[in-house]
């Protein structure tokens, strides 16, 4: 199998996926959650399924369009009950940081264009200051660089230099991959979200060490005729089946948690969904070509 002939068509798609990413976040702008932006979500329980304009069009009183809320996107969202495995439907609102009759007017008029649901252990309130918002995103900021920083080190050190800025390529296509869709679909950025990041950052890294360990086996029985993509293919084939075996039976349960969980892990697991299925492509089809095209123009 020669992967590596196609090496110009992998390198396209990866271009081609984090360039409409960048557009989309361009565009479109990333939907931060209050825990960065600050202010107040409500989760609100529904007796049926709604849309964000149905949800809108209930907000739109007198007394709310008085208050300036200053509302986001509402998100409508359904959940298996774990305890007795029936549909559960709510919405959630985000705005401005409210007070105590803020939220009670917000939540009269949900209940008079829907009803109460009757379950009041469902409705959430969570509200954060500004200042810890903005606290909280450059921290996440800076975990993200931090942990690229020391893989791009941990790899070079193990490996070799450039094997260290494949590595790191990949992670920065993934993670921009992952905020493209969350941007295209209106997704919230919040904690949960970073959380996702770095495990998908580590996940991802780790199936790249495993195929650079290919490599360098590989490498230490390199014949004169052989060349660096040679190489680099037949590593790719010794490592295919077990990345996609992995990504296989680590995707299958973060599905069925994305699927049954509650409201509040959904968007973690969509996260987890897509980051994976980006991770395996870029580990075996962006940090591979790109090292063998690195290691072949050095040579030349």
């Amino acid at each position: 199998m020669k992967l590596m002939r196609y090496r110009n068509i992998l390198f396209l798609v990866s271009v081609l996926a984090v360039v409409f990413s960048i557009t989309v976040i361009a565009l479109k702008g990333l939907n931060y959650g209050i825990d960065f932006t600050g202010g107040t979500n409500i989760r609100f329980p529904l007796k049926e399924w709604v849309t964000s304009s149905e949800v809108m069009k209930a907000l739109d009183t007198d007394e709310i369009r008085r208050l300036e809320l200053d509302f986001g996107p509402p998100q409508p969202y359904s959940y298996v009950d774990s305890q007795t495995g029936r549909q559960r439907y709510g919405v959630l609102i985000t705005s401005r940081f409210m007070n105590e009759a803020e939220q009670a007017a917000v939540i009269s008029a949900l209940e008079a264009a829907f009803g109460a649901s009757g379950d009041e252990s469902a409705l959430q309130i969570n509200q954060v200051e500004p200042i810890i918002g903005k606290e909280l995103l450059l921290n996440a900021f800076y975990a993200v660089l931090i942990s690229w920083a020391l893989i791009l080190v941990y790899m070079a050190f193990r490996f070799e230099f450039k094997s260290g800025v494949a590595g790191l390529l990949a992670l920065i296509h993934d993670v921009l991959c992952v905020m493209g869709i969350f941007a295209l679909l209106g997704k919230q950025i919040d904690l949960n979200f970073v959380a996702a990041m770095l495990t998908i950052i580590g996940y991802s890294i780790n199936n790249t060490i495993v195929i650079f360990d290919r490599i360098r086996e590989n490498l230490r029985f390199k014949k004169r005729d052989q060349s660096f993509t040679d190489i680099a293919d037949h590593s790719v084939v010794q490592s295919v089946r077990r990345s996609l075996n992995t990504t296989a039976t680590t995707v299958l349960p973060v599905f069925a948690l994305y699927l049954l969980g509650s409201p509040s892990i959904k968007d973690f697991m969509f996260a987890l969904l897509v980051g994976l299925l980006v991770g395996n492509y870029s580990s075996l089809f962006l940090t591979t070509p790109f090292w063998s095209f690195w290691k072949t123009a050095e040579e030349k």
